[in-house]
Formats: structure tokens, C-alpha cells, sequence
């Protein structure tokens, strides 16, 4: 017999930490992993409070526009 499960509910808490995740300009993926949730669900969530959180997509593009010889060059 499968079992279905069921998602949780969203606490003030978690709402708080979310509004605090998207002020320091996290990401849908690092917010989900922050929040123990699927990354559909925190997007969901931060689209319906008005929170901007970065799409999968920008921080693609982003990293992409690096610099590729900036990031592998060493100070030592």
C-alpha cells in the first residue's frame, strides 16, 4: 500500500525566514534547502507574499557572465 504524504504547513516562522532569506538575495534552490522544501513550494510562497527570490535561470546566466579565468586564479 503507497503511503502519500502530505506537505507542511507554513509557520511564521518559516515565512519570517524566507522574507529574511530573499532580503540577503538567496536563491529559489539555497531558500528550499534552507527551508527543508521543495523549490516549488518556496517559490510558490515567495511569489504570494511579494518576495523576490533569484530564479534558477538568473543564477545560471550569471554564473555563465564570469569571468572563467577569475574564478580558477589562485592568490597563494
Amino acid at each position: 500500500m503507497a503511503s502519500h504524504t502530505t506537505s507542511r504547513s507554513w509557520t511564521d516562522e518559516d515565512i519570517a525566514r524566507l522574507r529574511e532569506l530573499s532580503q540577503r538575495g538567496a536563491s529559489v534552490a539555497r531558500a528550499a534547502a534552507a527551508l527543508n522544501r521543495k523549490t516549488a513550494q518556496v517559490a510558490k510562497k515567495a511569489r504570494q507574499h511579494g518576495l523576490p527570490l533569484i530564479g534558477t535561470r538568473q543564477m545560471k546566466a550569471a554564473v555563465r557572465s564570469l569571468d572563467p579565468k577569475a574564478a580558477f586564479s589562485s592568490s597563494y
